[in-house]
């Protein structure tokens, strides 16, 4: 499989090593993860828990197969950049979860002066974080995601499932996530239900909802690039079937 990599003893008890990391955000997204966890039983012989900082009580970040990782990275904080480094250093891939992580979600609104008092902080992706660049090979969108998402793509994970994949990759190659790109994939292909969701989703109001032509409006001056509504609407990419693990 792609991402087990060549530093790993296989064996008989062989199983897929995975760690799930925090940086700046809610943590709902390790929530839903834990929603998930019943339907993963399973798959418990096939995989491993071998870092979650809510989950185990380890300290060092271990050598990985895939590592999960949520929320933005603080450029002023030392530890967020010594855990990037270590995930660089110890994952085989990285799968960023959520909007923060992906796009960078309500954290693009604090940035420069607007920044919360008392020290000024600023927040990145993941997916721009330079070291992060050539381990992140997919992303999954929401805020948080779905958790039978989450499930589905854990099996398609496994399964190396490439067309099911193939649209969270794409995500992982989204540069500059914004309104535009709801109107030019969602809404000028004819796929927008009118359903508002990125109207919702969007913290600087930026995309607006026209009830005349029940479709999303939207306003570039006041778009913040943060990618929430990408990530929040339901027809952002056509889900693929869900693929059976066995």
């Amino acid at each position: 499989m792609f991402f087990l990599g060549q530093d790993f003893n296989f064996d008989s008890d062989f199983k897929v090593k995975l760690g799930f990391f925090h940086f700046s955000s809610c943590s709902g997204c390790q929530v839903a993860f834990l929603d998930m966890f019943e339907d993963l039983v399973e798959i418990l012989d096939t995989v491993e828990l071998a870092y979650s900082n809510m989950l185990t009580k380890k300290k060092d970040v271990p050598r990985l197969h895939i590592a999960f990782a949520e929320g933005a990275l603080c450029i002023e904080d030392k530890r967020h950049l010594s855990l990037a480094k270590e995930l660089a250093e110890k994952a085989n891939i990285v799968v960023t979860v959520g909007g923060c992580a992906s796009f960078g979600g309500i954290r693009r609104l604090s940035v420069g002066s607007q920044a919360p008092q008392p020290s000024h902080q600023s927040f990145i992706p993941l997916t721009e974080v330079e070291l992060l660049k050539q381990k992140i090979k997919y992303a999954i969108p929401g805020c948080p995601p779905n958790p039978s998402l989450l499930y589905n793509f854990m099996i398609a994970l496994l399964e190396v499932n490439e067309d099911f994949l193939q649209p969270f990759e794409f995500m992982a190659n989204s540069k500059d996530a914004c309104g535009f790109d709801v109107v030019k994939e969602v809404i000028n292909k004819g796929l927008c239900v009118g359903c508002g969701t990125c109207v919702t989703a969007c913290p600087s109001r930026a995309m607006n909802f026209n009830y005349h032509y029940n479709r999303p409006t939207f306003k570039p001056t006041l778009c913040v690039h943060c990618g929430s509504c990408l990530a929040a609407c339901p027809q952002s990419f056509k889900p693929y079937p869900q693929p059976i693990y066995t």
